[in-house]
């Protein structure tokens, strides 16, 4: 066991301002106030327009610096094991701080340089660190900032971009529920977006963001202390190397204090973030997605052989009238998930494959097809003929990190590096052999969007910590364009899993299963929200959805022994409205919508469900204005019922091991969503999952969506096509109108110029 030796270090010692052991030093605007600890450094407290939204009384550190010698020794500095505060004001809005002096050998000159800054014209502070004298050690980590005491109550929020995003209710009494009680979500990866909030709706609270444009590796956690008390830290990870006489943390933690909920904390972080260059490169902004995935008029997302995919969509496409996409699992010659990469040929064989597939596409029909992105099975013959352990990511130990994600077969996957050269050389030339040779309209990059650290120093990036990553992930979806045919460049739609700022000029697709988030975690304290919707929604394809009425298929490349009886058989009918949530929440929420396991007997066995899915379908193609290139508004404001739901938690593909678990759970029958076009017109997704018909009452101030005209028209899109519903006077509308029940229906605003 690596041992690990603490410093202990003789009582801080007061700088010129710390006249005595309570002294504070503070620094204020009009909108923000921080006041730290003249003792050790910390933040005490900060407030905004009055109410404390941060207290802590000397109980957490600033900052955490993990060291390591040639000999794996760990070394932990905080602030109270150095000698010397001194608090220096640079000007009335900046303040220093610098921790110094230490009988450490080897460590003597080193000095700790924070930096806080306050924002002229908001309630936001700009946090900068610097670490010099620290000779002969390598950096594990620079935890920087650490703030605890986080103001929250029984009924506070944490809305974090786990992925699409999510909201704990009271997040103190999750964390307190868990072994160990401490959240932590990686960057770039399923922390999508670089930031969270934690609010009482009604009171100012918690805001804390990164402003790093470069996707540097760092990780978000928000934990419980000892006390009770929420506590923030965000952990930097810089590159592994001995000798570094200085590090500069290559960014700014942004802390600051907001009113409202969680779509007024992506507002602060839409102001920012859209202003990146990811935003200004981003595909789908422009305009260099695919025509027919904007055009998608609804994904299915099937298993198997031709005849189990493209029959079902082809059947889906006679039904909708509208184009139809397939994401396409289980097309390749291996078994799934334990003999990646041996995709080639497909299971139905090349000239089959081909054969069907362009059938498909001249009924308007285009499909992905599945490719991990990332890792490689040992179990294959090729892990040992192409010496594929040369470019797997490695651990600082020189170890690898395998998962067995296939619970039938017990083999594992091992992580490949992104940066190294050889492995985007042999992905590309997969993705060119079903792109150019079989002729498919894309690829779904499974675990794309996600990051690894990697310390091969052969592979010719940073070691450890860095933005290798996401540069990789930049460099493997270039290689693959470049290596398609030039007539079919335009057309090729490349997916990843999730979603991500980081990807928004790799991908034209992400998918994002948040809206499903009860079909595979349960129904616990955790909501889905359209979090990164409400940032980066024109920036981005957004598709995805577990919702299925069907139990899971079996893989015909699995232990045939493993095979249930039951397979893609109904589920429970009770289940149903669970269903329609799912559907609901994608189309008020501006996303493609997807039907997973869909067989054409369901037009009968479930004829409401599906009836509900394609009428939905069908008015959002009508309203791709805002439903695809929108931007995501403030949402109306509705009395809506909560209806206690059965909620069945299941994989859609590979839960065979298990069987339903149920669950109840109360949820809003009825979901809405904003959108303001191109064109300043204002629209609103309306859908009732209820059976009983809802009254909804639209009340609206254009003023407050940024709408000028104070007259104009009210239009109504259904199923059946778009009609004229009133007109309004004074930039306000005040109308009810009916929503039936399992139904959905568009508004649109159009002022008069």
């Amino acid at each position: 066991m690596k041992a690990i030796l603490l410093l202990a270090l003789t009582a801080l010692a007061c700088s010129p301002l710390c006249a005595a052991d309570d002294n504070r030093i503070e620094l204020s605007s009009r909108y923000l106030e921080l006041t730290f600890s003249g003792k050790s450094g910390s933040l005490s407290k900060m407030v905004k327009s009055g109410q404390t939204v941060v207290t802590n009384e000397d109980a957490f550190s600033l900052w955490e610096i993990n060291l390591l010698d040639r000999k794996e020794q760990k070394i932990k500095i905080e602030p109270h094991h150095l000698k010397k505060l001194e608090a220096k004001r640079i000007n009335k809005n900046q303040l220093e701080l610098i921790w110094s002096g230490t009988d450490l050998p080897k460590l003597a000159g080193i000095l700790v340089r924070a930096t806080i800054s306050l924002a002229q014209n908001d309630s936001l502070s700009y946090w900068s660190l610097k670490v010099s004298g620290l000779d002969t050690y390598a950096i594990e980590t620079v935890t920087y900032p650490i703030i605890g005491g986080i103001q929250n109550s029984e009924k506070s929020l944490a809305a974090v971009p786990n992925w699409m995003g999510h909201l704990y209710e009271n997040p103190a009494g999750i964390l307190k529920s868990m072994k160990k009680p401490t959240f932590q979500w990686i960057y770039p990866g399923q922390l999508s977006m670089q930031f969270i909030s934690v609010y009482q709706p009604g009171e100012n609270s918690f805001y804390v963001a990164s402003d790093d444009a470069h996707a540097f590796q760092k990780d978000f956690k928000l934990g419980l202390s000892d006390q009770s008390e929420l506590v923030f830290q965000m952990m930097n990870y810089p590159e592994f190397k001995f000798g570094i006489e200085t590090y500069t943390i290559p960014y700014k933690a942004v802390v600051g204090g907001f009113k409202g909920d969680w779509f007024q904390a992506a507002e602060i972080y839409r102001n920012w973030g859209t202003k990146q260059e990811w935003a200004n490169t981003a595909r789908l902004k422009n305009n260099q997605v695919p025509d027919w995935l904007k055009q998608t008029g609804l994904w299915v997302w099937n298993r198997g052989r031709t005849g189990e995919v493209l029959d079902p969509a082809t059947a889906i496409q006679e039904k909708i009238k509208l184009p139809v996409s397939v994401l396409w699992h289980w097309w390749h010659g291996s078994s799934y998930d334990d003999s990646f990469p041996e995709y080639i040929p497909p299971r139905d064989g090349k000239d089959n494959f081909m054969k069907d597939l362009h059938k498909a596409q001249s009924r308007n029909i285009n499909a992905i097809v599945y490719m991990n992105q990332m890792q490689w099975s040992k179990s294959t013959k090729s892990w040992e003929a192409e010496g594929a352990i040369k470019n797997a990511a490695k651990n600082r130990d020189g170890s690898t990190t395998d998962h067995v994600f296939n619970i039938f077969s017990g083999k594992s996957l091992t992580n490949m590096c992104l940066a190294a050269n050889a492995w985007r050389d042999k992905y590309t030339g997969l993705a060119d052999t079903v792109i150019n040779a079989y002729g498919v309209n894309g690829i779904y990059m499974d675990q794309a969007c996600l990051s690894r650290m990697c310390f091969d120093t052969k592979h010719g990036h940073q070691i450890g910590g860095g933005n290798y990553w996401a540069q990789g992930a930049g460099k493997l979806t270039q290689q693959i364009r470049d290596r398609i045919n030039t007539t079919a460049r335009d057309q090729i739609t490349l997916s990843g899993e999730g979603v991500s700022e980081a990807w928004l000029p790799y991908l034209d697709a992400f998918l994002a299963l948040q809206v499903s988030l009860e079909r595979y975690s349960g129904a616990g304290a955790t909501i889905p929200i359209p979090l990164f919707q409400a940032v980066y929604h024109p920036y981005a394809v957004i598709y995805g959805n577990y919702s299925s009425l069907l139990k899971p298929p079996y893989d015909e490349k699995w232990p045939a022994e493993q095979k249930p009886t039951d397979a893609l058989t109904l589920l429970d009918a009770k289940y149903n409205q669970q269903f329609l949530m799912e559907q609901g929440r994608s189309f008020a929420w501006g996303m493609q919508p997807m039907i997973s396991n869909y067989l054409p007997s369901l037009d009968t066995d479930r004829k409401k469900e599906m009836g509900y899915l394609y009428e939905l379908v069908k008015i959002r193609n009508q309203a791709a204005e805002y439903l695809l290139h929108g931007k995501m508004m403030q949402n109306i404001r509705m009395d809506i019922p909560l209806q206690k739901m059965s909620i069945s938690k299941l994989s859609i593909y590979a839960g065979q091991k298990e069987k339903v678990t149920n669950y109840e759970k109360s949820y809003p029958t009825v979901y809405s969503g904003v959108w303001l076009s191109d064109k300043k017109n204002l629209g609103i997704a309306l859908t009732n999952i209820a059976d009983a018909d809802y009254n909804a009452a639209i009340r609206l101030d254009l003023n407050q969506y940024g709408l000028k005209g104070k007259s104009g028209t009210i239009y109504r899109i259904t199923a059946l096509g778009r009609n004229m519903l009133t007109s309004f006077t004074n930039g306000k509308i005040d109308h009810s109108l009916k929503i039936p029940g399992a139904s959905s229906l568009f508004l649109e605003i159009e002022p008069n110029p």
